[in-house]
């Protein structure tokens, strides 16, 4: 057996505010990834941090991109487990799919909202990994594929929740380094500013 992960997060953009206010849902964004710390994700997300309209398939991190500018950004960690068969099929299609893929269906995504489909050879995110697990046979939950929305895979049988002690470890120690880097240089500021006063004082 083997082990997939499920992560579902809700980040402060603009656009993830907009989602969460018609849903009602408690996050908008979904991802698929294979280690359990999230290094790496993958999904259907924005191509520009600060641009939400154009996406892509790729390969995100809790650690960059999106969630570099939304460290408050909620994520909930799901595990599932898988045969060997269906983890090296996943991986296939993901790759298959992502090559194939023909852009962001940002319509799509907004129709969804309202619970309306559209047909396209694009893809927003939950659309996305709907598509990467019913096509290998995981069972999922009795929804169009075009109308599926992050929550709805809290339906998934024997999901399990996982706590990210790596990533809240790993995140912690990101911080910590940030706000190193931060003293040392604004103590590096400091001790120049005081130089420069000695040095002007002795000049009086």
């Amino acid at each position: 057996m083997k082990k997939i992960y499920i992560v579902l997060s809700q980040s402060y953009s603009m656009l993830a505010k907009t989602i969460k206010l018609f849903t009602k849902d408690k996050y908008s964004h979904i991802s698929i990834s294979f280690d359990e710390d999230c290094t790496n994700m993958y999904s259907i997300g924005r191509k520009y941090k600060y641009w939400p309209f154009v996406g892509k398939y790729m390969n995100e991190s809790i650690y960059k991109g999106l969630y570099s500018i939304s460290p408050r950004a909620e994520i909930l960690i799901y595990e599932l487990s898988i045969s060997d068969e269906q983890y090296e099929n996943i991986k296939r299609l993901l790759d298959e799919y992502g090559i194939s893929c023909k852009g962001y269906n940002f319509l799509g995504l907004v129709l969804a909202i309202f619970n309306k489909k559209i047909n396209r050879r694009k893809y927003y995110c939950s659309e996305f990994i709907y598509k990467i697990l019913s096509d290998d046979s995981v069972k999922l939950f009795g929804k169009t594929k075009k109308i599926v929305k992050p929550m709805d895979f809290e339906k998934i049988e024997n999901l399990k929740f996982v706590y990210p002690t790596k990533a809240v470890i790993i995140s912690v120690v990101f911080i910590a380094v940030i706000v190193g880097i931060i003293m040392r240089y604004s103590m590096s500021k400091i001790n120049k500013q005081n130089i420069i006063e000695t040095i002007r004082n002795d000049n009086i």
